[in-house]
Order: structure tokens, then sequence, then C-alpha cells
């Protein structure tokens, strides 16, 4: 009898339904579509968020489905529990959960120049990137994800609910040396 009356206590205490509640709250994927819940992958939520999985490998193939986010760091969907990092705010209200993060800005795109444009917007100076995949982004387009480091990065474009993929060249530039260096990547 005092296992059980153990158990439920435990069961209560981590697991009470004003506990969980309080910590999660529901929405849906609005993109991509399908959502994977792979590692990298950026998805936007119906609240305006904007996310990334962390460390996942799910292959769920979900189109727009419902989900619990919880604790800012946990996606909840089929009974899977997802680690997820908040990478930016869409343009929908985020219900005030958390301010949003800059984005950087296509600034410069020359033509015949393969791939490579200029971004700017965060404070990290200015980005020479590559476009690898997905969305191909033009001057004036934002863009999110986690692009402070060199090599492919997995890429959001709020404006178009698009994802893309690029090679982050160099950042933390100046405008002289950033325009220099791609001059070099057209040549």
């Amino acid at each position: 009898m005092k296992a059980i009356h153990w158990f439920l206590m435990a069961f209560f205490t981590f697991f009470a339904p004003s506990t969980y509640a309080q910590n999660c709250y529901e929405t849906n994927i609005t993109a991509p579509t399908p959502f994977l819940g792979n590692n990298n992958e950026i998805f936007k939520t119906g609240d305006g968020g904007i996310w990334q999985v962390k460390y996942a490998y799910e292959y769920l193939y979900e189109y727009y489905p419902t989900v619990l986010i919880c604790s800012e760091s946990k996606l909840v969907l089929k009974g899977k529990t997802i680690d997820i990092i908040k990478v930016g705010q869409g343009g929908a209200s985020g219900g005030g959960r958390s301010a949003p993060t800059s984005t950087i800005k296509v600034i410069l795109k020359p033509r015949g120049c393969r791939s490579y444009f200029l971004a700017d917007g965060d404070s990290g100076g200015i980005y020479l990137l590559e476009w690898y995949g997905g969305y191909d982004p033009i001057v004036g387009d934002s863009l999110i994800g986690e692009i402070r480091s060199y090599g492919h990065k997995d890429v959001f474009y709020p404006d178009k609910n698009s994802k893309g993929r690029v090679y982050v060249d160099d950042y933390m530039l100046s405008r002289s040396r950033a325009i220099e260096k791609l001059r070099e990547k057209c040549n």
C-alpha cells in the first residue's frame, strides 16, 4: 500500500495537469510541409514562432500537425518529444512568449556571380553566403537561422514561408571587406 501511495504522489507531482498546462501550449506547424522532425530543420508555428529541431531524426512526414510546445525547448508530437530552440518570431503574434530575434536581410546579390550574396541586419557584421538549395533569395528577403559559424546551414525565409540551405563562407565582415571578398568569388 505504501508503494502505491508513493507512486501516486510521484505521478501527481511530476505529471499533474496543472503543471503540464502551465509549461505547454498547443499550436500547429505551418511550414515546412511535410514536417520531418529532423536535426536542424527550421519550422514555423501558427502562433508566429520560428523554431529549429535539435538532435532528433524522427522522419515524421506530418502535414500541418497540431503540436505542444513545452518550456520553449520541447515539441511533443505523436507521443514523441523533440528538443527545439526558438530562432525567431514571424509576422503573427507570439502571445508575448518571447521577443523576436533579429532577422538577416539580403542586401546584395550580383547577377553572374554564381550563387553568392551578402546579407546584413543582426549586428553580426556582413555575411558572405552561398545559396545551396531550397528557396533562392532575392535582395530584400529576410532569413533566419543559426548562421554565426562557417559551413552549411539550414535557414528559413519567413516572408516567403520557405526554407533553404546556404553555405556561410564568411561573417562579421565590414561592408568594404564583404564587397572585396564577393568580388574575389565572382571572378
